[in-house]
């Protein structure tokens, strides 16, 4: 081999075509054609390929590619340590293979390459910096010596296409901002536009063109100047912008005016930036809408300086009364004040203050000049539907009544009033209260008359809505320091149990929160088991030993009378005197006075009742009320975080199982899928010989072979099926009897396994929250594992029992089998995970990851301990 460190002629001639090329491509097909195929030429190489790392790094592809083919062996593969592509990228150099012999050398065959690929080999890296893109391959027909000025022009090619690539990605991200900032402007609701100082716009959106009049022809047209749509005492204002934001480089706000094609002139807020050397940008936003909004609140002003000025004028007539009426804290207090006030300048009237209770009418103050006798008969009060009464309700509009009978009111009446008149109070379209008034001296209203209870009736239904307004912003008051205690412990609550999941303990803090609030009493949470309510929380003492053993050893029946209902509305159940003995024996709960029951619900369905029961009378105010549901309320969110916090940390867990098996699925596919697809391809093609040679025994043999690696194929394939499926049934959680299932799981393994001779121990097992199908799956899967890895002349055991913890169920499946080395416990549950041979055991390494996943799904965990040839213990958990 002739030695030469220079580049010869005509690769010097190329690489200088190249790398002007390479400097004009701007697309990385432009870019890999451009190197690739005067190289491949040039050099004589079969075939030749540019093959980048996908955006993970993980994969090699084929992005260019000339010749005749003999390239596909590179395509997907990973640049692991020990391969060409691996090597040569870590190692941040080329390698040359000069013929067959030198590539099985350094290469044993192993994986793609079983044959070596081409007769020569050139794999030389993209590199950009200490950022490796792919890698150059070129392959030759026939040996091929790389001298150093082959190997120094392909190395410098390399160098020149990597910083191309570099630059054309770039340029394809600056594209696509420039498309994205042109894309914003158009259809920006702003005008926007670009120009220089002499008035040339080279940019306009259609805010500008809409704001204008102007059209986007005579835009293009070159057509618009803006100076021409700009007033002239504006010229100054704008050349001083101008200079500002092109000299200065800052951005200035100013308001003018725009001419547009009409001649209108637009009032505008401009704003211009700097764009370039020579132009700006500007934004111009229409006052027009601000200045009418301006002009309808003047007028509005205007109207209700108008509105007060009156009311005013008509108060004034009781600017006494009102002074006197302003410090009542009552509605009796006011009554009083209104009725003396109307005596003082008709002292001839009768009068009394109504107010609605009960769908009566009952007095609250009356004038001192009505007869006793009809005082008591009003005092029982009226009904609200009397026909005058009815009236006034139906049109909310004073009433006055000239020669007054009284006849078919049904209201006592002592035959002293002629005339009457009714002041309705109105409050968001409702009565709540009257003003009744009564002449017995004429039978007739005069004008003066009316308008003295016209006033008077105005004036008093001011107050009247200030009283009543302030009586329930007391009362609103009064809920809402309730409610702040409540919410303010729940937010401590949520504080100090931030990253508490148990739904118990949530609920037991609650429980303490509400009885704080609450004479004393205690709080029990219950929730629906198969046939009875279960007690899961108490707090308080439940007042009797006898009653505690009661609801501890039994419940309460489904139909209980003071949860069902609830449960089956949501609606509360407040009880002010508890119905002693509906739930429980009576003589065990005469203490308890008072009893509510809630529904307690987790993203809009419920899971359990809140039952409070306490020991003193009470009646259950509104605040009672407001502040109990606003606690209920607040547990609810409180489970519901609780519960996602629960579920994403699950999902975590599940998302790390997943990847962990997708991995496994990727090494199964080209490992443990490959040999039997080798085993199928190797022994067909001995049995097409032995056939040509008319060796039957031996075909069948073959033939045998390949029908064993089909099956084994088949397995491996659908135990991936069935773990996926896993992952992916949905589950619905219900009450269901371990015992069942496991009596199920017995009957499919004596199938399985019809000659194993087992003895079952099956202790008591509880009834537990989960899905019955794929729980039966886990436990199936378990005793057949037990069953399958039975020792030979050994008596098998398997002993199946379940142990009760604070938050969860353990359940546990001991065998006498095989065992296994416990320094490889945590490998059991991976996918195609496998400790013994498939000569020793059968089968696809899919059960116990399945198991995994199952139960991971259900939010518990699984482990599994052991020896060798001493038994094996697997074990799982499911919340309670």
């Amino acid at each position: 081999m002739t030695e030469s460190f220079a580049v010869t002629a005509p690769q010097s001639a190329l690489l200088q075509r190249l790398t002007a090329t390479l400097a004009a491509a701007y697309t990385r097909s432009e870019v890999l054609s451009a190197a690739l195929l005067p190289t491949a030429a040039l050099l004589g190489a079969g075939a030749g390929a540019v093959l980048l790392l996908d955006p993970a790094g993980d994969r090699l592809q084929v992005r260019a590619a000339v010749g005749d083919g003999l390239l596909t062996c590179w395509s997907g593969e990973q640049p692991q340590p020990g391969t060409p592509t691996g090597d040569a990228l870590a190692g941040r150099q080329a390698l040359f293979f000069e013929s067959p012999g030198e590539f099985s050398a350094a290469y044993p065959p192993a994986g793609s390459w079983d044959d070596p690929p081409a007769a020569a080999t050139a794999l030389v890296p993209l590199l950009l910096g200490r950022r490796a893109l792919g890698v150059l391959a070129l392959e030759f027909r026939t040996d091929h010596l790389f001298d150093l000025a082959e190997r120094h022009f392909l190395t410098t090619l390399a160098a020149h296409t990597a910083l191309a690539l570099d630059r054309a990605d770039l340029f394809g991200r600056l594209q696509q901002s420039e498309a994205l900032y042109r894309r914003l402007v158009a259809i920006s609701p702003v005008a926007m536009a670009v120009g220089s100082i002499d008035g040339q716009l080279s940019q306009v959106n259609d805010a500008w063109l809409r704001l204008t009049g102007q059209t986007r022809a005579a835009f293009e047209a070159g057509e618009v100047n803006w100076q021409a749509l700009t007033p002239a005492e504006y010229n100054g204002t704008e050349a001083q912008a101008f200079k500002q934001a092109c000299v200065e480089g800052s951005a200035v706000s100013y308001h003018k005016e725009l001419l547009n094609v009409q001649g209108e002139r637009i009032p505008v807020e401009a704003t211009l930036a700097p764009f370039d050397e020579r132009q700006v940008m500007g934004y111009a936003l229409d006052l027009r809408p601000f200045r009418l909004q301006e002009q309808a609140l003047r007028s509005e002003r205007a109207r209700l300086e108008q509105l007060v000025a009156e009311r005013t004028a008509a108060l004034q007539t009781f600017v006494t009364f009102t002074e006197n009426a302003s410090q009542s804290r009552n509605v009796e207090e006011l009554g009083r004040l209104v009725l003396d006030t109307l005596q003082a300048v008709m002292p001839e009237a009768t009068a009394l203050v109504y107010e609605q209770e009960d769908q009566t009418w009952q007095p609250r103050a009356w004038t001192s000049n009505i007869a006793p006798e009809l005082l008591a008969a009003l005092q029982r009060g009226f009904r609200l539907n009397t026909p005058t009464s009815e009236q006034v309700l139906r049109t909310r509009q004073p009433l006055f009544v000239d020669h007054w009978t009284g006849e078919g009111e049904e209201v006592p009446y002592s035959g002293g009033d002629r005339a009457a008149a009714i002041w309705p109070v109105t409050q968001d379209r409702e009565v709540p209260a009257l003003l009744s008034v009564g002449l017995q001296t004429a039978a007739q209203w005069t004008e003066a008359q009316k308008s003295i209870i016209r006033a008077l009736g105005r004036s008093f239904s001011l107050l009247y809505d200030r009283i009543s307004s302030a009586r329930q912003v007391q009362a609103e008051r009064d809920e809402a320091e309730r409610r702040t205690l409540a919410l303010r412990a729940f937010a401590v609550m949520s504080r100090d149990l931030a990253g508490e999941t148990n739904r118990y303990a949530l609920v037991r803090r609650a429980q303490e929160i509400m009885l704080s609030l609450l004479t004393p009493g205690y709080a029990l949470y219950w929730e629906a088991g198969e046939d009875r309510w279960h007690l899961k929380s108490q707090v308080g003492d439940i007042g009797d030993p006898a009653l505690q053993e009661f609801v501890d050893t039994y419940g309460l029946p489904l139909d209980a009378p003071a949860l069902q209902s609830t449960w089956q509305t949501g609606v509360p159940n407040y009880q002010d005197n508890y119905a002693q003995g509906a739930d429980t024996p009576a003589e065990m709960i005469r203490h308890v006075q008072a009893a509510t029951a809630f529904q307690v619900r987790m993203h809009g369905q419920p899971v359990g009742m809140l039952a409070i029961g306490l020991f003193d009378q009470r009646t259950w105010t509104p605040m009672d009320r407001a502040v109990l549901e606003t606690a209920i309320y607040s547990l609810g969110l409180v489970l519901e975080r609780a519960q996602s916090i629960e579920a994403l940390s699950r999902s975590n867990a599940e998302l790390q199982n997943s990847n962990a098996e997708l991995e496994a699925f990727a090494y199964s596919a080209s490992h443990d899928l490959r040999t039997p697809v080798r085993h199928v391809k190797g022994f067909t093609e001995m049995a097409l010989k032995a056939l040509a040679r008319q060796q039957d025994d031996k075909v069948a043999q073959h033939l045998g072979i390949v029908s064993g690696a089909a099956d084994r194929m088949t397995a491996m394939i659908d135990a991936m099926l069935v773990l996926s499926r896993a992952g992916r049934a949905e589950l619905q959680l219900r009450p269901v009897r371990l015992g069942a299932l496991v009596e199920q799981a017995q009957q499919d393994v004596l199938m399985e396994f019809p000659a194993q001779r087992v003895e079952w121990q099956i202790d008591p097992l509880p009834t537990v929250q989960a899905d019955a199908a794929t729980l039966q799956q886990v436990l199936t899967n378990l005793l057949s594992n037990a069953v399958k890895f039975a020792v030979v002349g050994r008596p098998l055991r398997v002993h199946v029992w379940a142990e009760e913890r604070p938050q969860e169920w353990a359940i546990f499946v001991q065998d006498t089998g095989a065992g296994f080395d416990p320094h490889y416990a945590d490998k059991l549950f991976g996918a195609f995970q496998r400790l013994h041979t498939q000569q020793q055991f059968a089968g696809t390494g899919v059960g116990l990851a399945t198991v995994r996943r199952i139960v991971l799904r259900h939010g518990g965990q699984v482990w599994a301990s052991g020896e060798v040839d001493r038994g094996a213990t697997f074990g799982f958990s499911l919340p309670r």
